[in-house]
């Protein structure tokens, strides 16, 4: 049997005039990958917002994509108010306080988000609907207002 040498541990010491400071650009490029990661990060319902979210326009008006995927229509409240369409609900945990849970990576809690209603929008007839995790919210644009004209009477006196 060959034997191995014991690694020992030596302290190093060194003074503070000798120590290198860390790269400023390496430091930076942590702090903007943190950043990212956290802006990115998959536990949307936890942290407040909402899932993934596609905006797009059409001539009948705009349309509203949000994932939120485990939740349905009871578990999320839309609101039009001054301009204003708010988003919020609940993704709740299907673990019970009986069930033993041994890994978790899904994500769960309240979430919410306001979005401001760009101009022509009828706000009296948005609509919403939800299939496959994929809640769609339909703006429809205003119909234009049709010049009316109307004869006014001149009142003596």
């Amino acid at each position: 049997m060959i034997a191995r040498p014991t690694f020992v541990a030596t302290p190093v010491r060194t003074t503070t005039a000798t120590a290198r400071a860390a790269d400023p650009f390496a430091v930076l490029q942590r702090q903007v990958g943190r950043l990212i990661d956290d802006y990115r990060a998959p536990d949307t319902f936890g942290s407040g917002r909402i899932g993934s979210t596609d905006i797009t326009e059409d001539a009948t008006g705009y349309h509203i994509y949000i994932e939120v995927p485990g939740c349905s229509e009871k578990d999320i409240t839309l609101n039009a108010s001054n301009g204003v369409l708010s988003i919020s609900g609940e993704k709740k945990s299907p673990v019970t306080a009986e069930q033993k849970q041994h890994v978790s990576t899904r994500s769960f809690g309240a979430f919410s988000e306001h979005f401001s209603l760009p101009e022509g929008v009828d706000e009296d007839k948005i609509s919403a609907r939800i299939k496959d995790g994929v809640l769609q919210v339909t703006l429809p644009r205003r119909e234009p207002a049709k010049p009316t004209e109307r004869k006014i009477e001149i009142q003596p006196g």
